[in-house]
């Protein structure tokens, strides 16, 4: 299939570009000009220069594609309007979309578990993401795929654990801890994306594994004899504003069904593939 990218040089992307290219996929990515796409390029990705603000103006060239994966996150003000504009321009084109959105959609749970078929209830930091949800799935040949918080690889919610363990200084929960995160390993979430793609398969999906154990049991298991302090949630959203609020969600949310859809099985969940997530990310620091 040809495909068309963006995000692909991000944490999460470029896990999935690279398992896209080894099923043998065309691959092309939307990369900044300033971004070093060198390591893309080198397992035969095309580059197209540009951002989500510049796709507009790329439209034309877009309609060849077989299908879109949108996986580029903004993290400012902008992130609506950004993710609205690439949103548009994919679905005014007849290939597939895979559409990302994420388990904060749902809020916390309340020790209820959700899933795919569940209503939901955003956090405020991502309020506008339902609207678009459903303005993809009223295309009729787009995913919606909600993966948990990510782990494994370079890191990057749980970076900062293993950053403060390895200098041997605490590592920082907010909230006090028995909350627990939707979790999914960055490879399980790279397969999920490229079994979607293949199947083409529509409607709302989840990228969820069996981690089960509360966010200290997580930290606990990573911090080998680092010390771990709590930061209170009224004192996280002064530093933190209401991403403070993400930090500290607690869900449960199923992807029974997306497994039965795809035929996806993860093979990690957090706590047992610690030894791993270290190897990875010095692996990964080494690189950089």
């Amino acid at each position: 299939m040809r495909l068309f990218v963006t995000g692909a040089t991000g944490y999460v992307g470029s896990a999935v570009v690279p398992l896209l290219r080894e099923h043998g996929h065309d691959v092309t990515a939307l990369v900044r000009p300033e971004t070093d796409a060198k390591a893309l390029r080198d397992k035969g990705v095309v580059i197209m220069a540009g951002d989500l603000a510049s796709l507009p103006s790329l439209s034309d060239a877009l309609g060849s594609f077989d299908a879109f994966v949108q996986i580029a996150q903004s993290n400012g003000p902008d992130a609506p309007v950004l993710s609205r504009t690439a949103l548009d321009v994919f679905t005014a084109h007849p290939g597939f979309l895979v559409y990302t959105s994420g388990v904060w959609v749902f809020g916390n749970t309340d020790n209820e578990t959700v899933d795919e078929s569940s209503p939901v209830n955003p956090l405020p930091i991502v309020a506008w993401r339902p609207e678009q949800e459903q303005a993809a799935l009223a295309t009729g040949r787009s995913a919606v795929l909600r993966p948990g918080c990510v782990y494994g690889g370079r890191q990057s919610l749980c970076g900062g654990w293993f950053e403060a363990s390895e200098k041997k200084q605490p590592v920082y929960l907010v909230g006090d801890g028995n909350n627990q995160w939707a979790m999914v390993d960055l490879h399980d979430l790279a397969d999920c994306y490229v079994r979607i793609v293949e199947q083409k398969a529509t409607g709302i999906l989840h990228a969820v594994d069996d981690t089960n154990d509360t966010l200290l049991g997580c930290a606990l298991g990573v911090a080998q004899g680092s010390i771990i302090e709590t930061i209170p949630i009224e004192k996280a959203r002064e530093q933190y504003g209401p991403f403070a609020d993400a930090l500290n969600i607690d869900q449960r949310v199923s992807s029974t069904a997306t497994r039965k859809k795809l035929g996806w099985t993860p093979k990690r969940e957090f706590t047992s593939s610690i030894d791993e997530q270290w190897a990875e990310w010095r692996s990964s620091r080494a690189v950089g």
